[in-house]
C-alpha cells in the first residue's frame, strides 16, 4: 500500500478518510502474516476478515452484517488493502 501523505485541505472528508490511517496501521502490525498460521480452503484470507471487521470498528459498526454494505465499495477494499472483501 502506498504511504498516503497527509495536509490541510477545505474538502469535506468522508467516514472513508480515517481507513487510510488504519490501513497503515494494519500494514506496519503484519496483520497479513496471520494467514500463513491460520490458512482457510474457503478462498477467503484470514487477514481480509481481520481487517474488514477492524475497518468496520472503526466506522463505528459493530455487526458484521454491515460488511455487506461495503461488498462494492473500492476505498474501503483499497484503504485496508483487501484482495476481496468478505460477505
Amino acid at each position: 500500500m502506498p504511504n498516503v501523505k497527509f495536509r490541510a485541505s477545505c474538502r469535506t472528508l468522508t467516514s472513508h478518510a480515517g481507513l487510510s490511517i488504519i490501513g497503515q496501521c494494519l500494514e506496519i502490525a503484519g496483520v497479513n502474516s496471520i494467514d500463513a498460521r491460520f490458512p482457510t480452503s474457503l478462498g477467503m484470507r484470514t487477514s481480509d476478515v481481520v481487517k474488514s471487521y477492524l475497518g468496520l470498528l472503526c466506522l463505528g459498526m459493530s455487526d458484521y452484517d454491515a460488511i455487506e454494505n461495503f461488498r462494492r465499495d473500492k476505498p474501503f477494499q483499497q484503504l485496508l488493502t483487501l484482495q476481496k472483501v468478505p460477505s
